[in-house]
């Protein structure tokens, strides 16, 4: 039953992350957050980091879809 749970809010989390990047990236930029810095090309620009969250919101669905089927027993 933990595992249902948490599975279910990766994907709430990551669904989230992935809808609303842009609006992630625009309040870090409101905010003053500093932008990560790249070795190769300096400080990377806003289309990186919202390609960044998104990404890691992909990561958060695909682990919570697997932690869905473990804890049903599909595997």
């Amino acid at each position: 039953m933990f595992t249902l749970a948490v599975g279910l809010v990766l994907v709430v989390l990551g669904t989230a992350g992935i809808r609303y990047a842009p609006a992630v990236v625009a309040a870090q930029h409101r905010r003053g957050m500093a932008p990560l810095e790249d070795d190769d090309h300096g400080v990377l620009d806003e289309t990186d980091r919202k390609r960044a969250t998104r990404g890691t919101g992909v990561v958060f669905v695909v682990v919570g879809f697997t932690l869905l089927a473990y804890g049903s027993g599909v595997i």
